[in-house]
């Protein structure tokens, strides 16, 4: 399919399966699980989660040889070079499947938070299309169909997905970790941080 023409902007579910057959073709799932394997639970605790998912926004660029730019804007995390389209990116630890491997029937994921005020449905500025990542797998659902699974929660805006409405980019049997050893992240972070400040005269 040719991705630059613009009639692939109707978002039908057709199109978003074969989106994700190209994002598959473009993204090492290899290295994106074992990257997460290699942090482990390091990066869990409320000061560090803001890094952790820097890190794994990040790695999408990297392991997508450049093709999905890590933008970090409001509402959306990746363009695709080659698409044009805006991508949010919403990662959670066996968020599409449990850690036995069963799909999770109904895929639930905070989109936009409010602060504690409740403010309905509405998202202003949607991306093109969502991207839920866990461990060891990724998949995508265009805004156009996931508008309808849009849930007011008391701090915002939750999607209450159902599975079977998920195009996936790839599955946990379908990627396999390397044998690394455990990055230890916070050290390195701690190392960089003295180097600068040693920097200064």
């Amino acid at each position: 399919m040719n991705f630059s023409n613009q009639d692939y902007l109707e978002f039908s579910d057709t199109n978003t399966e074969e989106f994700a057959k190209s994002l598959k073709t473009s993204i090492d799932g290899g290295r994106y699980a074992t990257l997460i394997s290699s942090l482990g639970k390091t990066l869990n605790s409320r000061k560090d989660r803001f890094d952790k998912s820097d890190i794994i926004e990040q790695s999408l660029e990297v392991y997508s040889d450049n093709r999905l730019i890590w933008v970090d804007d409001v509402g959306r995390d990746h363009y695709d070079s080659i698409t044009g389209y805006d991508i949010e990116f919403k990662y959670q630890g066996s968020l599409l499947f449990t850690k036995s491997g069963k799909k999770r029937n109904i895929v639930k994921v905070k989109l936009k938070n409010s602060l504690g005020k409740h403010k309905g449905i509405v998202i202003s500025d949607p991306a093109d299309f969502y991207m839920f990542g866990q461990e060891n797998a990724i998949a995508i659902i265009s805004w156009e169909v996931i508008k309808q699974y849009l849930v007011a929660v008391p701090d915002g805006i939750e999607a209450h997905v159902p599975h079977d409405s998920l195009k996936f980019v790839f599955l946990p049997h379908e990627v396999t970790v390397s044998i690394n050893n455990q990055i230890d992240y916070k050290q390195l972070k701690a190392e960089a941080q003295r180097k600068l400040i040693e920097s200064i005269y």
